[in-house]
């Protein structure tokens, strides 16, 4: 009995030993950063047990509790985290979209103008450098690329400095716009050849956006559910799959890009161009270390799609973690020290019907417009005194001769909302402003009011913040082709994210430390030797000698 104590003891102890025990990573001479949109930690540990290709790789890794730890948790937001070392609040990437006082307007995170013309100018709404950027700048001759299935991650993720930055337009392939980057005929070649041979496959073999075998695990998952008001069988391939593979014009056809997006086959497409840029590009075999970020974005596609609690993830995540170890084995083909990191922009909920209760859906336009006429018969107004089409951001749009009743409209908003069942909190920008976490504040303890400062900017964010309650998702589906779950909360279930990290050789460490998403840029930035400028995070010592 003693005996097993003390193994048990032992075993205890080389759990909770700090990743220096592991041996350390390499010189890397490339580093990779994979984003994987929606992949919650819960999602993660759920499937664990059922990866054999990449992901068991990098889960044979460094696995750290990941956290995002702002309010915002979307796309947009959770990217730009990553390789800045910066919170929304600094990185002012405050949404995927929000709303402009200034015009009047609705504005893009990416400020995306003409995205399928190469010729096209702009720029990213980014406010911050990243790694990429630091590295170019200190080593001559790093090189930087970024790709996604998304524009917003791409270029999150690549910053403003970057060699090239891709991301999928439907109808074009794999491209990139001026205001991204680069946007030169070398730059575009790998692309246009990628794309080229693509499409062409596709003519001659209609492409299969679900595999024809499907694992067991996964054909138990499949159930009719009604989501909303959309009713499906929850059966594989999905029926609006079935009707787009029907169609012969691949490349261009509406319902076929739809399908291809919120189906396993994308994400393979999209590690399948990053191992085309790191072969034409030469990545990791130059005179300096080199950064290849790539978001995959089916995750999230496929979580707003179906949920992920079905068969369509189930099955969705078993190729990615087949398509992520075809991707390793081709870095290892290059006989050059490398570094991966995997992490998400947020994490998500599944759809309440499948989850039951207390999980709810929520119909956001009743609240808003709810709030709309209060305050109109309330003030005896005249117009629509909100703005904006974000209800977790509460803009008061009133015109100049009514500026003086503004604080009497906030407060009257707030009281409503906080009457409403369906909200948990709201704060004032003020309230807000005044949060900001102690420096010695966990991440796991932070408040709501202290997540909301994270992601916040005066000049972006809304005059009142909402917390919708827990466990709830916003909007209500009515057909097949709608979102059925979301994130965008300040719960945990959005903030959780895992963060693995995996170099040949390393030893496999749990974390019991949680770890930051803007922890990653400068943890990465003491392997490869640069100097990240003054930022929000820190860097976790894993064996490389983080700077004291």
């Amino acid at each position: 009995m003693l005996k097993a104590w003390l193994a048990a003891l032992w075993l205890g102890f080389a759990l909770m030993a700090p990743a220096a025990a592991a041996a350390p990573p390499p010189a890397p001479k490339l580093v990779v950063v994979l984003a994987m949109d929606q992949f919650s930690l819960e999602l993660f540990q759920r499937y664990q047990p059922t990866f054999t290709g990449g992901l068991k790789r990098l889960g044979d890794g460094l696995v750290f509790a990941g956290y995002q730890s702002h309010a915002a948790t979307e796309t947009c937001p959770g990217h730009s985290t990553m390789l800045t070392g910066d919170h929304p609040a600094r990185t002012g990437i405050v949404a995927n979209n929000w709303y402009d006082r200034a015009t009047g307007s609705n504005v893009y995170c990416v400020s995306v103008r003409g995205v399928a013309d190469p010729t096209a100018s702009g720029s990213s709404l980014l406010r911050v450098d990243t790694l990429g950027d630091w590295l170019k700048q200190q080593k001559p001759g790093a090189r930087s690329v970024s790709v996604s299935g998304k524009d917003r991650a791409a270029i999150m993720m690549a910053g403003h400095h970057a060699d090239a930055v891709y991301w999928w337009i439907d109808g074009v392939g794999f491209s990139t716009s001026r205001y991204a980057g680069p946007a030169t005929a070398k730059v575009l070649a790998p692309a246009r050849a990628f794309d080229r041979e693509t499409f062409a496959a596709w003519r001659k073999t209609p492409p299969r956006l679900w595999p024809a075998e499907v694992p067991d695990r996964c054909t138990a998952l499949e159930k009719p559910y009604t989501f909303g008001r959309a009713a499906t069988s929850g059966a594989l391939p999905p029926t609006l799959s079935k009707d787009a593979e029907r169609n012969k014009d691949f490349p261009t056809d509406a319902r076929f890009l739809d399908q291809l997006r919120v189906s396993p086959a994308f994400d393979p497409m999209t590690l399948a161009f990053a191992e085309r840029l790191v072969q034409v590009d030469r990545l990791g075999r130059g005179r300096a270390s080199d950064l290849l970020a790539v978001s995959l974005s089916a995750t999230d596609f496929v979580g707003h799609r179906y949920g992920n609690g079905g068969a369509e993830m189930c099955v969705h995540l078993a190729e990615v973690d087949q398509a992520l170890g075809r991707f390793f084995d081709r870095l290892d083909g290059l006989k050059a020290p490398y570094v991966v990191v995997l992490t998400a922009d947020h994490g998500a909920i599944d759809a309440p019907e499948r989850l039951g209760p207390p999980a709810q859906r929520i119909d956001v336009a009743m609240v808003t417009g709810g709030l709309s006429a209060y305050l109109r018969k309330t003030f005896s107004l005249d117009y629509d005194p909100l703005a904006g089409d974000d209800p977790r951001q509460i803009i008061l749009n009133l015109p100049p001769g009514d500026e003086p009743r503004r604080a009497a409209l906030r407060d009257a908003a707030l009281t409503w909302l906080k009457a409403r069942p369906e909200v948990a909190a709201a704060f004032t920008a003020d309230e807000i402003v005044r949060s900001a976490p102690p420096a010695d504040r966990l991440v796991t303890d932070l408040t709501l009011a202290e997540r909301f400062h994270e992601s916040y900017d005066r000049e972006r964010s809304g005059d009142i913040l909402v917390a919708y309650v827990e466990r709830s998702t916003l909007g209500v589906p009515t057909t097949l082709a709608d979102t059925v779950a979301g994130h965008g909360s300040p719960w945990d279930y959005d903030r959780r994210v895992p963060i693995l990290l995996w170099w040949p050789g390393v030893a496999h460490t749990p974390e019991p430390t949680p770890m930051e998403t803007v922890d990653i840029a400068p943890t990465l930035a003491a392997m490869l030797k640069v100097k990240p400028p003054a930022i929000d995070g820190r860097c976790v010592e894993v064996g490389q000698g983080c700077p004291r």
